[in-house]
């Protein structure tokens, strides 16, 4: 079993996966932070952690010492996303930076630093939820917008400028490909267009030929070494990559831990072939993964003394049901 740790409020991406997938149950068992840390109690098997910018400091900590109890009492088990070395976006995108991979610099804005070129654009570093400004093509318009932020009741802690790095195609769309790896599979899982600098899934556009371009973008998988080696640097075992192109050069926006997923059911359109491959090396990757299954019994674990942070609290009723859960999977 493959025990996949979410923050609770994020777990719809795995519980949509487990749905999607359809025979998902035999293989994953989706766990929150919040219901392992409060029991201080884990079953045996492999693990998957996610969603490091959503935990506090001393849940990632928290997080080490489950790791080092894992590898202590179950040897056998794999970790992916081993919770000491995951480069998170600001780490990350600043060393591709240093190391001529990305074009484009992010810079820190509470520490009073601002960026040498532009435009750029202001984000929080955690979440995914993007851009929170338009492009800002100066210094003025930057200091306008941090303040328009600041009236709005949003500190500048955690917020970053972002050099603007992207270009269209001749028609006119931007491009975001979206690359999954698994454990070291590398898989990819789409393309989103749109006219707009800012693209995400939701105001993208398609027609059948441009679902035919993704399909052999899936099919040809022509970056998959450089991803991989994105991954490498990232010590990110599973996670889903978010790139573009700038004069056929890769440029890394982010390492997402927690990604959506394609809905693998329950829609036909032009794109629907390319979902159900990916969905067929999604359950090999996985199933690869779970190929030396493991005994569930669960185990107790120490966490580290508590400084200003304490563990969330899960939701009432989703520990007794989930440890339920858990057992019930593992009786003979």
């Amino acid at each position: 079993m493959i025990y996949w740790l979410t923050r609770e409020d994020y777990a719809s991406t795995v519980q949509q996966l487990c749905h999607g997938l359809g025979t998902a149950d035999k293989v994953i068992c989706p766990l929150s932070y919040e219901q392992v840390l409060y029991t201080r109690q884990a079953p045996r098997g492999h693990y998957l952690f996610t969603d490091f910018d959503r935990l506090s400091p001393y849940e990632v900590e928290c997080a080490i010492a489950l790791t080092d109890a894992i590898r202590a009492v179950s040897p056998n088990s794999i970790i992916l996303n081993d919770p000491r070395q995951v480069l998170e976006r600001v780490p990350l995108l600043t060393k591709l930076h240093r190391m001529g991979l990305n074009r484009f610099s992010v810079t820190r804005l509470d520490t009073g630093e601002r960026p040498e070129r532009y435009p750029v654009f202001v984000r929080c570093e955690d979440e995914s939820r993007g851009a929170e400004t338009p492009l800002l093509h100066s210094p003025e318009e930057l200091e306008a917008a941090l303040l328009a932020l600041q009236q709005q009741g949003r500190v500048l802690k955690r917020r970053i400028a972002v050099e603007f790095c992207a270009q269209t195609d001749s028609a006119g769309w931007y491009r975001k490909y979206g690359v999954l790896n698994i454990g070291g599979a590398i898989i990819p899982q789409h393309i989103l267009r749109n006219r707009d600098w800012h693209v995400k899934q939701q105001g993208s556009e398609y027609d059948e030929a441009f679902a035919e371009e993704e399909l052999d973008f899936f099919l040809k998988n022509p970056h998959q070494e450089q991803v991989r080696e994105l991954f490498r640097i990232a010590k990110i075992d599973f996670g889903r990559i978010d790139y573009t192109l700038v004069d056929g050069a890769l440029q890394t926006f982010e390492i997402n831990t927690n990604p959506t997923f394609p809905r693998f059911d329950g829609k036909t359109d032009a794109r629907t072939k390319r979902r159900e491959l990916v969905r067929q090396q999604v359950i090999e990757a996985l199933t690869v993964i779970d190929h030396d299954q493991l005994p569930g019994r669960p185990f107790s674990f120490e966490l580290p003394e508590p400084c200003l942070q304490r563990p969330r609290f899960p939701r009432k009723g989703t520990v007794l049901s989930r440890i339920k859960c858990i057992v019930q999977r593992n009786l003979p």
